[in-house]
């Protein structure tokens, strides 16, 4: 079942739940009010002189990741949370590269978490590749980021199920067992 976050929905739970001050506070309140918007986050940088807050980037990319860990909850992205991931994004003037320069490794648990998921049935279905590329699109990673960030993850699953490969003898489950392996390998382009 689809869930439908609302970023001031997820603003006001996160408030709820951090003990947050300076910086973080002020943009997460504006968030909640509902209020936010390109002018309303601009005159807050600027009343508040946050432009210059250190580690300012770093905040921005880290509420943008508390939206994106609700959504993908579901292991889901509604149109309606990418277009308010893509506002949040535009808003925050996050650009390509920023998430994998500064939060690489929250990046890899997002993604990897969702292939984790996907993995179980040992098959990645087109609705499950495209919850992928928008995750890529989202955090602004080429597709050589994306893939290297997991490689390690997919050439792991490619082992165990080459393990058990060669642990049995049922015909239907080799079958089913290389079509995985194949499937995968095309999806995370994992070299025999």
């Amino acid at each position: 079942m689809v869930v439908n976050y609302s970023l001031r929905e997820v603003a006001r739970r996160y408030l709820d739940s951090e003990k947050l001050s300076g910086p973080i506070r002020l943009i997460g309140e504006l968030i909640a009010s509902g209020a936010f918007s390109r002018a309303s986050f601009d005159g807050l940088m600027k009343t508040e002189g946050l432009s210059g807050a250190p580690k300012l980037k770093e905040i921005l990319l880290d509420l943008t990741l508390v939206f994106t860990r609700d959504c993908v909850e579901d292991h889901e992205l509604s149109e309606a949370e990418i277009d308010e991931l893509e506002i949040l994004i535009a808003i925050f003037r996050i650009t390509e590269g920023d998430f994998y320069e500064l939060r690489r490794d929250a990046v890899q648990e997002i993604i990897s978490a969702q292939a984790m998921w996907m993995l179980e049935d040992r098959y990645v279905t087109d609705q499950e590749e495209i919850l992928q590329r928008d995750l890529q699109r989202l955090f602004g990673l080429s597709y050589d980021q994306y893939v290297g960030l997991l490689h390690p993850l997919a050439k792991k699953h490619i082992e165990e199920l080459e393990s058990r490969r060669l642990a049995t003898q049922d015909r239907g489950e080799l079958k089913s067992i290389d079509s995985s392996i194949q499937n995968l390998r095309s999806v995370f382009l994992v070299a025999r």
